[in-house]
């Protein structure tokens, strides 16, 4: 790789940093070196607080607030009034990443998070920066926040979100359904045996991952209550430490209760079904695992779209309450051709190759 690339992000959540590691790690392996930066840092400290701690705030204590912004920035016909606010702003806000676009000069530029993108956009615009944009959609629906004249190239989840862009008027020609990035240890295969031995676990007992992000939202109480009795369930609480502590104290016979992890993947493999949120990234690795997703906490906006999408490929469900999951979990225990229906649609809709493939689209000229 001659290339200078630099991947960059704004961290909201976990995803976006994720999708933009995946694709580092993958670019290493490949003899290059990629510089992978989070806007966020860039920003002065009361930004950075509103756009980081601002974003959790919503989508954790305000969903129909976020839910009706979601819905007002994408309505087709404000489109051109939100563009030109949202870019006045960027550029003050963003000075600093700009200021650093332009000194860098990096050949590539592949962004995993619409603002990114954004900026690439203007520093195209107002410092006539030379490079390639390749903007990386990390869910399966399309905002408009993420549709930049400047892009060359939009990496997609799937054939539905190329159809989204080519209806918001993006040439198809620069559309590439790659897949999302995930980290190459959810594609390599590991022995559930193997996996249970080292948790202690019981590879052949009926396992339920229960995890909602990297934060812990959603009602994880409830499912665990009404599922504890059905089967050994591994609850990942992510850094939301009072769930954790409180799921802990409760020491309900086979459920095991995990903070912040670093070995999903493992947790995967031991797994049959997963109780999830419908984050972009989780999905994709859960697909890559082929595991069928029972989705019980949907953000507005783009979870809505990733549910929507795996539910609609009939590779997962989306119960509303918590004594609904354990209805759908009591099915695919007792059913198992369900089941495995269910994971093998899963598996046709992965793709395990699309850091390769992404890197592929952004080094192609």
């Amino acid at each position: 790789m001659d290339k200078k690339v630099i991947l960059a992000y704004a961290t909201a959540g976990s995803g976006h940093r994720k999708a933009a590691e995946a694709l580092a790690h993958a670019a290493a392996e490949q003899g290059g070196t990629v510089g992978v930066v989070d806007i966020v840092d860039y920003m002065p400290w009361l930004a950075r607080k509103m756009y980081s701690d601002g974003y959790l705030l919503l989508i954790s204590q305000c969903t129909p607030l976020w839910g009706l912004l979601y819905w007002l920035t994408d309505i087709p016909g404000l489109r051109l009034v939100n563009v030109h606010m949202r870019r006045f702003a960027d550029a003050i806000v963003c000075r600093r990443f700009i200021r650093y676009l332009v000194r860098e000069a990096p050949d590539v530029v592949i962004a995993t998070q619409f603002l990114a993108s954004e900026l690439v956009t203007i520093a195209k615009i107002k410092y006539g920066l030379k490079t390639r944009l390749v903007t990386v959609v990390t869910d399966f629906g399309v905002h408009n926040f993420w549709i930049n004249p400047d892009t060359d190239v939009y990496c997609v989840a799937t054939d539905a979100t190329k159809k989204i862009l080519i209806r918001k008027g993006v040439d198809p020609d620069r559309i590439t359904v790659t897949g999302i990035p995930l980290d190459k240890k959810f594609t390599a295969p590991l022995d559930r045996h193997e996996v249970a031995a080292k948790w202690g676990l019981d590879p052949e007992r009926f396992t339920v991952l229960v995890a909602t992000g990297g934060v812990g939202i959603g009602p994880i109480e409830d499912v665990v209550r009404q599922l504890k009795g059905e089967a050994q369930l591994l609850v990942v609480c992510g850094t939301n430490e009072p769930l954790r502590r409180k799921l802990a104290a409760e020491d309900h016979p086979n459920v095991r209760v995990f903070g912040f992890v670093d070995f999903m993947h493992e947790l995967m493999s031991l797994s049959d079904v997963i109780v999830t949120k419908a984050g972009g990234l989780s999905i994709t690795e859960s697909l890559t695992k082929n595991l069928c997703c029972v989705f019980f906490y949907i953000i507005p906006g783009q979870e809505e779209h990733n549910a929507k999408t795996i539910t609609q490929h009939e590779a997962g469900f989306f119960e509303h309450t918590a004594r609904r999951v354990a209805r759908r979990i009591r099915q695919l225990k007792t059913t198992p051709q369900l089941l495995q229906a269910c994971r093998g649609r899963a598996r046709d809709l992965a793709r395990p190759s699309s850091c390769q493939d992404i890197l592929k689209q952004a080094l192609s000229s």
